[in-house]
This record gives structure tokens, C-alpha cells and sequence, in this order.
């Protein structure tokens, strides 16, 4: 039999543990708990939607539009309670790999010291004991370097085994439980302050809400806008635009002189934002 040098195997068995090196992939899981008869550490109302409409007076040239808020709010509330915070490890199959080269080397170095023979070189004449004779020292050599790379191996599955354990995080934190959507305490107010442009045509008109949510514009001439010159009442279509709200659509009575004794009237409502 070839000697087996123990250098050679332990070169070959330190790559397999290098190769052998488990990843450990982990995840969070959170769990918040309330006691049901928890009382609230706090309560607090915000604004959760916010809708404008517009409501406009035309008079003549004269083009009147009172914008208002429409707020919706909720009611949250503030609960003790207890997080859970679980850490999920999960170890891919080179941890399997790393008990399996761990066992094949400690038994060849049980069978290394068992049968040192086995892994000598080849037998030699004893002319004192007058026969042929095995040195067990490169068996005993190899025994121990198996037995190295053996508990190196087996300690490396452990910690991975180690580091693969769950773990669980609890702590004291707030939970918010959050109430039913409800117009709000008042439900509107004025949209003051509010960039409004009036798109009429290709004309863009632009103006600033007062305090009260109301913003005036003056109509162009109607020999500016191109109208026909047909007297009988006709609408006439035109945009609000409302900052954040987007655009509002309204109509208008051309010839303005059908509007001078009875003003023309109507109301427009964005979506909730």
C-alpha cells in the first residue's frame, strides 16, 4: 500500500470545510399584542381627507367663487402593548454537509489508530525479529491529523447549528388603533390662501383666496374671447383649478348681460385627497 502523507489530507479535508461553510438566511417576523381591556394612554384627531368645493356667483363680467374645505377625520388612539419581535434562521444543507465530512474524518482516524499498519508504508525486512514489518508512526500521524480536521469539522456544525437557532425580542412599545373615518368637528371651513386659476378658452386667469375662502375674477371682454354674437343664453365652459385638488369643473352664461339682474349660480366638488 502507498503511504499516505498526512499533509496531502489534511490539505484536501480543510478545503472541504472551507467549501462546507454554511449561510444562514434569517428573517423578522413582528407581532404587537393588546390586552383587550388595554385603556387608552392618549387620543389624538388628524385630518385623513380633505375634498374642496367650489361654490361660484356669476354676475355680468364679474365671476365670484367661494371655495370651502370638506375634512374627513379619525380618531387614534394610544394603547400600551406588548412587540414580539421574532428572528427566523434558517440554515442552508452545507450544515449537513459539514456532520458528514466531520464523521468520515474522526472514523478514518479511528481506524488510523485502530490498524496504524494499514496506512504505513510498505512492509520492510526486520532482520532482528527476522521478519517483514510495518512502521506505525505515519498511521498514528495521520490518525491525529484526521482527528484534527474531525473536531474542526464538528465544532464548525455546532456553531452553525448554533447560529441558527430562533431568537424572540420582547419589548414594551404603543400600539395605535385607529377609529372610524367621520367628517370632522366642524365637518368644513374656508380654503383660504389657495392659488385658484380659472381656465376659460386659452385664457388662464389667476388669483389668491382671502381669509374667508372666496377669490373674485373679472371675465375677459367678449370680443376677446372670439364668442359668437347670437344674443340667446348659451353655457360656456370653464375649469377651476384648486392647488392639490386638481380641476373643477364649472359653466358660465355667455352673453354676460343674461347674468346682470339674476345672477347664474352652481356648485363643484373635487375628490376626497
Amino acid at each position: 500500500m502507498r503511504e499516505v502523507r498526512p499533509s496531502s489530507a489534511a490539505l484536501g479535508l480543510f478545503a472541504a470545510l472551507a467549501a462546507a461553510c454554511s449561510q444562514i438566511t434569517s428573517e423578522t417576523e413582528l407581532r404587537t399584542t393588546v390586552r383587550p381591556d388595554a385603556r387608552p394612554l392618549a387620543q389624538q384627531t388628524r385630518v385623513v381627507a380633505v375634498a374642496v368645493e367650489a361654490r361660484w356667483s356669476q354676475r355680468g363680467p364679474s365671476l365670484e367663487v367661494e371655495l370651502r374645505e370638506l375634512r374627513s377625520c379619525q380618531t387614534v388612539a394610544h394603547l400600551a402593548a406588548r412587540q414580539e419581535e421574532r428572528i427566523v434562521r434558517k440554515p442552508d444543507a452545507m450544515i449537513y454537509f459539514e456532520y458528514g465530512l466531520a464523521a468520515v474524518a474522526l472514523g478514518v482516524s479511528a481506524l488510523a489508530f485502530a490498524r496504524p499498519e494499514l496506512f504505513a508504508a510498505e512492509a520492510a525486512y526486520d532482520a532482528e525479529r527476522m521478519q517483514y514489518v510495518r512502521d506505525p508512526k505515519t498511521g498514528r500521524r495521520v490518525g491525529g491529523v484526521f482527528t484534527a480536521v474531525g473536531v474542526g469539522l464538528l465544532t464548525a456544525g455546532i456553531v452553525d447549528s448554533v447560529r441558527a437557532r430562533d431568537r424572540v425580542r420582547v419589548s414594551d412599545t404603543v400600539a395605535l388603533r385607529e377609529g372610524p373615518v367621520k367628517p370632522c368637528d366642524p365637518p368644513s371651513g374656508p380654503a383660504s390662501g389657495r392659488a385658484v386659476e380659472l381656465v376659460l378658452g386659452d385664457r388662464v386667469l389667476g388669483s389668491n383666496a382671502d381669509a374667508e375662502g372666496r377669490v373674485r375674477f373679472t371675465l375677459p371682454a367678449e370680443n376677446e374671447m372670439s364668442l359668437e354674437t347670437d344674443s340667446s343664453p348659451r353655457a360656456l365652459a370653464a375649469t377651476l383649478r384648486v392647488g392639490f385638488a386638481g380641476t373643477l369643473p364649472i359653466s358660465l352664461v355667455a352673453p354676460y348681460a343674461h347674468t346682470a339682474d339674476a345672477p347664474h349660480t352652481g356648485t363643484a366638488q373635487s375628490g376626497a385627497q
